[in-house]
């Protein structure tokens, strides 16, 4: 059997939207198959059709293990050989890593669940992933990364004859990332294909073995990753050449136009961080996953208290009691996870867009949905939102389509200081180069830009100057005169030279 999985002439249509126009994939036994495109490409219907989510259009079909396939849902095509890890993870905050591991298909003994069985096989999976978690501890007390790895264990433990991973390295360590690698080897071994979707080509051509690209819902082509390089592979996704994959616009630095002086958060994830931008100025936040990157900016932002600190913006010192207070003062934060903070999904792109600014789009003190309705359109044009029209539920874009409507309702309401936590996860090359252009116009504009990453070359490529952290901790800065990755690295591993 040449191949385990094939799919061929594939179509989906969504109201308003031809997602897939009679595409094909076809992925051999133990080799790691890439999938690429553009967000918007048709990636994810193509896997949701695969595990059940969605229902192809008429006409198609589907062979798994030389056998005709058809599922209904993710349960089914799990029983039947083929595995999931999300993009947006979906864990269950409120059950154990354990439960999580074995949730619908439970270990059984006399017919009730048996929790000992259960313990004991996932701290061996546990172990054997190089994770330091407790099988009984409660999801909602990991991290993000913790959270990626119990998902990769669950897949992994399903025995699947094919793993589909969405970015499944995303919110991962690069000690994770080598961790997950040495499981895929592992599985490649054994005679599992691995479906991976990634937006980083550095993994696409360390990992992966062969490629298939989408564009606009077409299939474009398939090769040997050896046969490929990163600019071949990029004309294929985006049908155009990009030369400039970090495009930097010059910019006039002016005076300090926000300052966070001496920021201690209560739960101790920050410990006496002081930070400042100019106008103009785009300044970069690097560390590793757990640094106190995040948590820095959601402190400032009135998302979680702080023991002490001082905030300045316009050299007018502001107390933060809620969010509402800072961004009153022209700050705004698009925050590192769209579905839960950033985006109603079952709200049009109009509504989300206009969420922010609501005070702007008053009529006679009415809300005027003709006003919103322009104000969003502005943003669909200016960010390049696939959308069929404003009326979309956002829900139905694609992850990086989300990404842009996030900013959109930010952008609208005009701040002064934008602060962008990973503006570019999960988003493919050209809609990356976009928002590079965007955050270039805007300091161009004066305004100030603070953006966390944890893509060294983003920063290096983007920023003026970059702040890094380490275990809450800030460790140094570099100027742009000075960067270099060995240097940030040894500042967010807080090595001592």
């Amino acid at each position: 059997m040449e191949y385990v999985l094939e799919m061929k002439d594939i179509s989906k249509t969504f109201p308003g939207v031809r997602a897939l126009d009679h595409v094909q994939l076809q992925v051999k036994p133990g080799e790691v198959h890439a999938l690429m495109g553009e967000n918007g490409a048709g990636k994810s219907t193509l896997m949701k059709i695969l595990m059940g989510i969605y229902t192809k259009d008429d006409g198609g079909e589907i062979v798994f293990n030389g056998k005709p396939y058809n599922v209904s849902n993710p349960k089914e095509a799990m029983d039947t050989g083929v595995a999931m890890i999300h993009q947006e993870l979906n864990p269950i905050l409120d059950m154990t890593v354990y439960e999580n591991i074995f949730v619908g298909r439970e270990i059984r003994k006399n017919g009730l669940v048996d929790k000992k069985a259960e313990i004991r096989e996932s701290k061996k999976l546990i172990e054997e992933c190089g994770l330091h978690v407790s099988p009984m501890e409660t999801l909602r007390n990991l991290t993000v990364a913790q959270c990626q790895l119990i998902e990769i264990i669950k897949a992994i433990s399903v025995n699947a004859k094919v793993i589909i991973m969405d970015e499944p390295t995303a919110a991962i360590t690069d000690r994770e990332v080598e961790l997950l690698f040495g499981h895929i080897r592992r599985l490649k071994a054994s005679g599992v294909a691995i479906i991976y979707i990634s937006h980083r080509m550095d993994e696409i051509f360390t990992i992966c073995d062969r490629i298939s690209v989408y564009r606009d819902g077409q299939y474009i082509g398939s090769g040997d990753t050896k046969d490929l390089n990163e600019s071949k592979l990029i004309k294929m996704m985006v049908g155009r050449e990009i030369t400039d994959v970090f495009p930097k616009l010059e910019s006039q630095i002016g005076d300090v136009i926000f300052e966070a002086k001496n920021i201690i958060r209560q739960d101790n994830k920050v410990k006496d961080v002081s930070i400042s931008v100019r106008k103009g100025e785009i300044l970069g936040i690097g560390g590793l996953v757990g640094a106190g990157r995040s948590e820095l900016v959601e402190g400032i932002f009135g998302m979680h208290k702080l023991a002490s600190g001082e905030i300045y913006v316009k050299g007018e010192k502001v107390t933060v009691h809620s969010p509402k207070d800072i961004i009153k003062k022209g700050v705004a934060l698009i925050t590192e996870d769209r579905k839960v903070t950033g985006l109603n999904l079952s709200g049009t792109v109009n509504d989300n867009i206009a969420m922010v600014a609501i005070k702007k789009l008053l009529s006679n003190g009415l809300y005027s949905k003709t006003k919103a309705r322009k104000a969003a359109q502005e943003y669909i044009e200016k960010l390049k939102i696939k959308t069929p029209s404003g009326d979309q539920i956002v829900g139905n874009l694609s992850g990086g389509n989300q990404q842009k409507v996030v900013i959109g309702k930010w952008l609208l309401n005009d701040p002064d200081i934008i602060i962008l936590d990973e503006p570019t996860r999960g988003i493919d090359v050209g809609a990356k180069r976009d928002i590079y252009l965007l955050i270039g116009s805007l300091v161009q504009q004066g305004k100030a830009v603070i953006m966390i990453s944890s893509e060294i070359p983003e920063l290096m490529g983007v920023c003026d100057r970059i702040a890094v952290m380490s275990e809450g901790h800030l460790s140094g800065e570099v100027m742009r005169e000075d960067f270099s990755q060995e240097k940030i690295m040894t500042l967010a591993s807080a090595i001592e030279v």
